[in-house]
């Protein structure tokens, strides 16, 4: 048995459109209302004010380092995001991922920190990576990606929300050289219209 949809015609779709823009401009008119409402309360300012606004920050890719080479991955806003790559010796490197601000600022969830101050967020190497269900060895490749962000929150309201990735010991091969060291990060920059 075959079972048969009626064909869409003129009339249907125009009615779905009537029924999706009058839904719409009810909820429209809802958020204006609570809008109108709401800024009463707020100093006059629309909720908006006092949303952050939220700009891309990154590394624009992996950094590469050498043991005892510290590089910088990118500066957003009031933050200076760094990897350093150092050796254990025995072939372990290990790397950390750093940030600093230039103002006071809360780093990761350490507090207010003064201006200048170093804060490692991540420190990785294949010794930390090694499990007992996959041990790895000094010199074998390691990399972790974070599955939650590091917060940084200056004094004037500017957070930086970053996801970093590093690692050791990237192979050669494909046409890359090997490298001892890497990190990078993705995040947003968001900047209140408000300073605490």
């Amino acid at each position: 048995m075959k079972i048969r949809l009626p064909h869409s015609t003129p009339a249907l779709v125009l009615s779905g459109c009537a029924l999706f823009m009058s839904l719409g401009g009810t909820g429209y008119a809802a958020v204006y209302m609570a809008t109108s409402y709401n800024s009463k309360h707020l100093g006059g300012q629309s909720p908006s004010y006092y949303e952050p606004a939220k700009t891309l920050a990154s590394s624009h890719g992996e950094k590469f380092l050498s043991a005892g080479q510290t590089a910088v991955l990118g500066r957003n806003g009031h933050f200076t995001f760094t990897a350093e790559c150092t050796s254990k010796g025995h072939g372990e490197a290990v790397v950390t991922f750093d940030v600093t601000a230039n103002t006071t600022a809360d780093l990761d969830g350490n507090g207010p920190m003064p201006q200048g101050t170093k804060i490692t967020i991540h420190e990785d190497s294949d010794a930390l990576d090694s499990t007992k269900e996959k041990p790895l060895k000094a010199g074998e490749f390691a990399q972790v990606g974070s599955a939650s962000s590091s917060t940084e929150i200056a004094s004037d309201g500017e957070e930086a929300d970053i996801f970093y990735n590093d690692g050791v010991n990237w192979p050669e091969g494909n046409g890359s050289h090997a490298h001892e060291c890497f990190a990078g990060y993705n995040g947003f920059i968001a900047q209140r219209g408000w300073s605490q």
